[in-house]
């Protein structure tokens, strides 16, 4: 099959009342893990990999080639026997957009300051007007979600997205989908999100792309047919993601102490593959989440 449009995913999810997941990965095992839980679900799925993170100077080994996350990525997606897109998250610069669009991401998500609208507005464009010639969808988003950890210590508190500002970066960058601050916050594990359902509502209102919504694993599950029902078509999941993969590990190495070569222990996908245990874990996260999404089955 080939690799599908985020755009059409989300106006798919919008015309059916669900949203399309996408499920950050950082290697082959974990991108593997998605698209297995989305096949076996036969949902739509976007799949990813977190630009920012890969191509950070501070990174103990040199920053990674996004051209081979690239390849394996797309041929992952073109591969799947359901519609799949490739998303390069977070991304802060338009020449790592030029790149992600170069190594075949067919969609991009630009990570804006929350300072700045105008200036956001003006460097989103540009990113915008080389994607489109290139058939690659852009997301992007007004408002600062904080993490978790920076809240806890009062380093950091929320920017919420306000409706004027919703509106004119929309009207003013031609975006193909908006991600929104309504009390959403990154990688919170302990305790959920209090979302606010009435600005949400109103952004909807004001706005006629898909709204996406980033900082998942915080949010509860029986808050997600009410984001649904105000516009909310992308559902953003990572740090959960995280946890199952190394939670799936470490079961696997504390049954198979006595197990010292890597060339068993990772990778051969036998049972004594701490991979290959994690990467199950993680699917059945997805799978789950699928569920709650409404996407199951809407890839038929």
């Amino acid at each position: 099959m080939a690799i599908f449009s985020m755009t059409e995913l989300m106006k798919g999810a919008q015309e059916g009342g669900y949203a399309v997941g996408y499920f950050e990965s950082w290697n082959l095992e974990s991108t593997k893990a998605v698209v297995g839980a989305a096949e076996e679900m036969h949902s739509p799925v976007i799949i990813g990999f977190n630009g920012g993170i890969l191509t950070d100077k501070k990174r103990i080994l040199k920053p990674e080639d996004l051209e081979i996350y690239g390849c394996f990525g797309r041929k992952l997606a073109e591969d799947a026997s359901v519609p799949v897109a490739l998303l390069l998250n977070e991304i802060e610069s338009l020449s790592l957009a030029v790149l992600g669009m170069k190594y075949g991401f067919n969609a991009l998500m630009f990570e804006s300051e929350g300072e700045d609208l105008e200036g956001d507005i003006l460097q989103v464009r540009s990113i915008v007007e080389i994607a489109h010639e290139g058939g690659v969808a852009v997301e992007s988003n007004v408002g600062v979600l904080p993490s978790a950890e920076r809240v806890r210590h009062g380093k950091q508190k929320h920017l919420l997205t306000s409706v004027r500002d919703a509106r004119r970066f929309v009207e003013g960058t031609g975006v193909d989908a908006l991600g929104v601050s309504i009390g959403n916050i990154e990688v919170l594990m302990e305790g959920k999100a209090q979302l606010d359902f009435s600005l949400l509502e109103e952004i909807h209102a004001a706005v006629e792309v898909p709204l996406t919504l980033h900082g998942g694993s915080g949010i509860a599950d029986k808050d997600v047919p009410a984001l649904i029902a105000r516009g909310v078509c992308k559902m953003n999941l990572g740090a959960a993601l995280n946890a199952a993969f190394m939670d799936g590990m470490k079961k696997a190495m504390d049954r198979n102490r006595n197990q010292v070569s890597p060339k068993y222990a990772i990778g051969s996908g036998l049972d004594v593959d701490v991979t290959a245990h994690a990467e199950n874990a993680m699917k059945e996260l997805v799978k789950h989440k699928i569920t709650v999404y409404g996407s199951a089955m809407k890839a038929l």
